[in-house]
């Protein structure tokens, strides 16, 4: 990165993440019910190979699961084992997609591959020929990034969402749309969640609040579940000292699919 970002435009960038993430919350709950939400992911749309790719894709950039740069190639070699024979078409429109919210920006120049063997683990393929363009971090992306890396922002971020009461209304919401999907629909709940599933497994419990016992739990019940993770989720949040900041990242991740 070669400008660094001044303190002013510091300030105005730790109002718009706090501001822009209570108005997506506010919206999200407001939009649609989330048992109609719930629905309308397990639609044939949303069920799509393209939509799930694109999941994949917005939940790795989001992670930091995917190096950048890297070509759509090397996107590819990220994607799950049904979704990597997606079309080298369909792939480039779900990378403009991202280029167009402003996580990624097009770069024209050559690929440069780093010095050295590759390693065994690394997220770049080997081949070397095809296109030379890539993409990298969107300058937005990066004076984020930049600026998250200061603990006194992500401190005041925190703060800020933490102690909203949105915060609360979205989680719960949020979780009464995952229960809602797993109660109608659970395999179509494991393709919504696949990237989530994916990296962090699903813990289940021998107790009533067991992932796997939800589809069994009248609506009621379902609704206080819901309820009591969101009020769990922003008491670790305090009690650990997490940043909620993964939180704003899932924003980016709901909105999507909110639309």
């Amino acid at each position: 990165m070669t400008n660094k970002v001044n303190d002013d435009d510091k300030t105005l960038v730790t109002k718009g993440i706090i501001d822009t993430a209570l108005k997506m919350m506010e919206r999200i709950i407001t939009q649609k019910s989330s048992k109609n939400r719930a629905k309308s992911w397990s639609g044939k749309h949303n069920q799509s190979k393209n939509a799930r790719t694109y999941n994949t894709l917005l939940f790795n950039l989001l992670n930091k699961d995917q190096r950048l740069p890297a070509r759509p190639r090397d996107f590819r070699l990220k994607l799950s084992d049904n979704e990597r024979n997606i079309g080298r078409a369909e792939l480039s429109d779900k990378l403009a997609k991202l280029v167009d919210i402003y996580l990624l920006k097009r770069n024209e120049k050559a690929f440069q591959f780093p010095r050295g063997r590759p390693k065994p683990e690394s997220s770049l393929s080997d081949e070397r020929r095809g296109r030379l363009s890539n993409y990298k971090r969107s300058r937005i992306r990066e004076i984020i990034d930049e600026v998250v890396q200061d603990s006194n922002i992500v401190k005041s971020i925190d703060d800020a969402l933490v102690t909203s009461n949105i915060l609360y209304k979205f989680l719960k919401y949020s979780f009464e749309t995952a229960f809602y999907q797993i109660k109608e629909n659970p395999n179509a709940f494991v393709s919504s969640y696949n990237p989530a599933i994916k990296k962090y497994g699903i813990q289940e419990s021998n107790n009533d609040d067991s992932w796997i016992l939800i589809k069994d739990l009248p609506e009621d019940k379902l609704k206080r579940l819901a309820g009591s993770y969101a009020t769990n989720t922003i008491q670790n949040f305090k009690k650990e000292e997490k940043s909620i900041l993964y939180t704003i990242a899932g924003l980016l991740y709901y909105g999507k699919a909110y639309e």
